[in-house]
């Protein structure tokens, strides 16, 4: 079975007023702490979706190189996630990928845990269509689809993330992971929130 990330990092932070993605964080940038734990991960691939101008210089020069990264350029994601979210899926068919896990690239403290956690539900249960990571019963980022998904993440259009799907009895068509830390949802939007941040990393 195989299964890709697709790292969403073409936003536009619009509330940081600057690339948040590249704001250091010790020796790291914000960009690519989740990056380093997908490819620390099983996931076979990981795309990495950016924006069309956007070079993802905010990553370090050997995470580039690694093997399992391939890089995406979205010329449409001015118009929003979903933009982002059709071209990871249009290359997880083309190279024949069994199920996807969508990662926000401002989720610094997603853990390889989470993630094979995930993958070890769909491979345990290959009729499950999705497996949602929830904190406080609100559905979060990682969220990993099944292929039987694609059609339906590839008609979701503007800033409609994948979650959007994720209601009213279709709940039941997939599984739920609860998350008891809400750090490892934590995303970084605004100055406050990359402050805490860099708070967090300094008490490792």
């Amino acid at each position: 079975m195989k299964i890709a990330g697709i790292y969403l990092a073409a936003g536009n932070s619009s509330r940081m007023g600057s690339n948040k993605l590249a704001l250091p964080v010790g020796t790291m940038t914000v960009g690519s702490l989740a990056l380093e734990t997908a490819l620390k991960s099983s996931l076979d691939k990981v795309y990495i979706i950016t924006k069309d101008k956007d070079d993802a210089d905010w990553l370090p020069a050997e995470m580039k190189l690694d093997a399992k990264c391939s890089f995406i350029k979205c010329p449409t994601a001015h118009h929003g996630q979903s933009e982002s979210l059709r071209y990871g899926i249009q290359q997880a068919q083309t190279d024949r990928m069994d199920a996807i896990i969508v990662i926000l690239a401002d989720q610094p403290f997603i853990t390889v845990q989470m993630l094979e956690e995930m993958i070890a539900c769909t491979k345990n249960n290959q009729m499950c269509r999705f497996v949602a990571t929830t904190y406080e019963q609100t559905i979060m980022p990682p969220v990993l689809f099944s292929s039987s998904m694609y059609n339906e993440l590839m008609e979701l259009r503007g800033d409609k993330g994948a979650k959007a799907i994720l209601q009213g009895d279709f709940l039941q068509k997939g599984k739920l992971l609860p998350c008891a830390d809400k750090r490892l949802v934590f995303d970084v939007d605004t100055e406050a929130d990359y402050e805490a941040l860099q708070l967090i990393e300094k008490t490792k």
